[in-house]
């Protein structure tokens, strides 16, 4: 009897091992751990040292389901404080910036959902993974925070906000002699110049072994791709699906943007804006999205036909971001502002890209800003003024999630299940 037992135990451990290398094995295949970092230059493996420990991964999973694997940043560690105000006998408490694909219901959909009883797995560098407390998220930039609590500090990464600039002309030309009284723009000498072509690089951690991932490449001006959010910038990165949430460097290690995943490439979110949402999670658990009812595209980014229109008509521009769309009955459309239109100044300061006109804007839902634009149609500069309005949620960006294939199945079956009950009730 026991002899059986113990045989069954065997043949059970097998499989269970064959099982864990299986899914090894898998992952390999699918982030090619093993090929990971081989040609990699000197350079890079550096600046990845120095952010190494603080990238770690996620996995959550719902309702005993594994959910979504991804890649985070620990950017704050701070020691725990008792309710009494003492120490936390000798407990931290560390804060991940991560994406919210690791909370949400797999969809691609603007109407997006908070997936039921999620529990989140950290999985740092070394030693056994973490409970991980949901501190918020934002679905509209796909951010989350997570808490862990450790019983020894975590090495936090440096975030650098970046200057995406790129100016038309040599040296701004542009001065308060100006007849629209645009004013030179002083340059916050601690944001991090990023142009097109400079080196940035992508890192991620696997979950079976932990390994650090690393890829190089370089910001790319024109390159796009089909994820909504007009924030992002791109990169020839490749990287797979382990990257997202995870961090952006520069070649100083310098956190400067989180990563997603579109087609093969690494896109981000730069961290000007991924810090301001957290900053905001932590203090309000939400953010408040400023919503103008434009497409924006800065104007080195245009093609090189429309630049050299751009100049011939207004010679003296030297930053600005073109309108592409407005919408019907949206506030930029209230106030006047057309496609094609450039805007050159936002409540008298230069407006030099996209990424700083969208710091503008930020804080002021509901109140007025004004804007000059240039218009081709017209010889000199157009005053115009713009109520902010806040953005709904069936507006926020929609983001492919890729699900866990073992909870796919259980999503589909859910949504033919609610399917079925929606046709019984309406033939009811």
């Amino acid at each position: 009897m026991e002899s059986a037992t113990s045989s069954k135990r065997q043949r059970v451990g097998s499989v269970q091992r064959a099982a864990r290398d299986t899914e090894d094995e898998e992952e390999e295949k699918m982030f090619d751990v093993r090929s990971v970092n081989k040609d990699l230059d000197i350079d890079s493996k550096i600046a990845a040292l120095k952010v190494s420990l603080s990238v770690v991964c996620l996995l959550s999973r719902t309702g005993g389901k594994n959910l979504c694997r991804c890649s985070g940043t620990v950017v704050e560690c701070e020691r725990k404080q008792e309710s009494g105000g003492g120490g936390g006998g000798g407990e931290f408490v560390a804060t991940i910036l991560t994406s919210a694909n690791l909370l949400r219901f797999p969809s691609y959909s603007r109407y997006t959902f908070l997936a039921p009883d999620i529990t989140v797995e950290v999985y740092l560098s070394k030693g056994k993974p973490l409970k991980g407390q949901v501190l918020g998220y934002d679905f509209h930039y796909n951010l989350a925070i997570i808490q862990i609590t450790t019983d020894y500090p975590l090495p936090t990464a440096i975030l650098t906000d970046i200057d995406v600039s790129m100016p038309l002309t040599p040296t701004p030309l542009l001065t308060d002699s100006k007849p629209f009284g645009l004013r030179p723009h002083t340059v916050d000498s601690s944001l991090f110049k990023l142009r097109g072509g400079d080196k940035v690089i992508a890192l991620a951690r696997t979950l079976t072994c932990q390994c650090l991932l690393v890829e190089s490449g370089t910001l790319s001006i024109y390159k796009s791709s089909g994820l909504h959010c007009q924030e992002l910038l791109y990169t020839s990165c490749k990287t797979t699906q382990v990257y997202i949430g995870g961090p952006l460097i520069n070649c100083d290690g310098e956190v400067i943007g989180i990563v997603f995943h579109y087609d093969g490439y690494a896109a981000f979110l730069p961290i000007n804006i991924a810090s301001r949402c957290l900053q905001l999670l932590k203090r309000d658990r939400g953010v408040c999205h400023p919503w103008l009812g434009m497409t924006l595209t800065n104007s080195y980014a245009a093609k090189a036909s429309v630049l050299e229109e751009i100049i011939q008509k207004f010679p003296h521009i030297s930053n600005g971001i073109i309108v592409k769309d407005v919408m019907k009955g949206s506030p930029a459309a209230h106030a006047g502002i057309v496609s094609k239109d450039i805007i050159v100044e936002c409540d008298g300061e230069v407006v030099r890209c996209s990424l700083e006109f969208c710091r503008m804007v930020w804080n002021r839902a509901s109140q007025s800003v004004e804007v000059v634009v240039m218009r081709p149609s017209s010889s000199k500069p157009v005053k115009l003024t713009m109520v902010v309005d806040e953005l709904k949620l069936a507006s926020y960006n929609c983001w492919p999630v890729p699900a866990d294939k073992e909870y796919a199945a259980v999503i589909w079956r859910s949504i033919d299940l609610a399917a079925q009950r929606a046709t019984t009730w309406l033939d009811s």
